[in-house]
């Protein structure tokens, strides 16, 4: 197999296994808590990651500045966006789920504005922003956003959501500010940090453990294993050899890959309004990333 052809092969797994995360997450969620399900998650790909670390024999940072970052990577992009989506697909579909994370490459873009040296926008970005904003604003429709006076449990499901994508964006955004770690001491350290916040909610489950249904419990144990530390590994890997632009692609095929999971598994049904915002979103997406692209050229 050329080196081309295994890209594509990672990054088709990697579409697989981040967009499944929105499904398996449905599944987990009819056993466990969303704080139970971050806590098992976190730890499951903690003790993984750091076994794939020991066999590496990189070395951990021993200066304390790192450490700080580190520390908000774990709480900031993993604890707390694990738990805010979890609790928000209580009452959303996971294919909504998924096109509503997927405007994190967007909040990133307007983050980046203010937070990094090179992340001025462009007039594309800005047009690509919007886009992607009137993607949000359909995919949620008339019905939640007036939903404020009366039962807003669907608008503060979505925006939990969101708010955890844009979790996501600032995690992005410490990353690219953080000195230099290597990535699978960095990601290790990460879940190592974060399974130890979530300590108390992994183990409250412990004492249920034996009722909790099967589905439950392989939903999580994949997601945790699969969803979150294999995926960590591959793409490292791929940004390595491919280059952060090819990566990128991710971006557009993970939303299309939960919606169709959603509705061949869960039965979902993708509405009009819906679809078009997936368009929305991803266009916007599109957008930002070739400006960013031709930056980097």
């Amino acid at each position: 197999m050329n080196a081309k052809a295994s890209w594509w092969l990672v990054l088709a797994a990697l579409t697989v296994m981040w967009g499944s995360s929105y499904l398996l997450i449905e599944f987990a969620l009819r056993g466990f808590s969303p704080p139970q399900l971050a806590g098992i998650r976190i730890t499951l790909a903690a003790a993984v990651l750091l076994l794939f670390a020991v066999f590496s024999g990189d070395k951990f940072p021993r200066d304390k500045r790192r450490w700080i970052y580190l520390a908000g990577i774990a709480i900031i992009g993993n604890c707390v966006p694990f738990m805010l989506i979890a609790w928000g697909q209580q009452n959303v579909e996971s294919g909504l789920s998924g096109i509503l994370v997927a405007v994190t490459p967007l909040c990133v873009v307007a983050l980046g504005h203010f937070f990094l040296p090179a992340g001025r926008l462009a007039p594309t970005q800005m047009a690509g922003f919007a886009m992607g904003f009137g993607g949000v604003v359909l995919l949620m429709g008339p019905e939640s956003l007036l939903a404020l006076g009366g039962n807003s449990t669907q608008l503060i499901s979505q925006l939990a959501i969101l708010m955890g994508a844009f979790c996501y964006a600032i995690s992005t955004i410490i990353t690219a500010r953080m000195p230099a770690v290597r990535p699978l001491v960095a990601s290790t350290a990460v879940m190592l940090i974060a399974a130890f916040v979530m300590l108390p909610a992994t183990l409250s489950v412990v004492p249920t453990l034996t009722s909790v249904p099967f589905a439950a419990l392989a939903a999580v144990a994949i997601l945790g294993v699969v969803g979150t530390a294999v995926t960590a590994i591959l793409y490292f890997w791929l940004i390595a050899r491919a280059g952060a632009r090819f990566t990128s692609l991710f971006n557009y095929l993970v939303p299309m890959w939960a919606v169709t999971l959603g509705i061949v598994v869960l039965d979902e049904t993708l509405r009009i309004s819906s679809l078009f915002a997936l368009i929305l979103v991803i266009g916007g997406v599109l957008l930002t990333q070739m400006e960013s692209g031709k930056k980097a050229d």
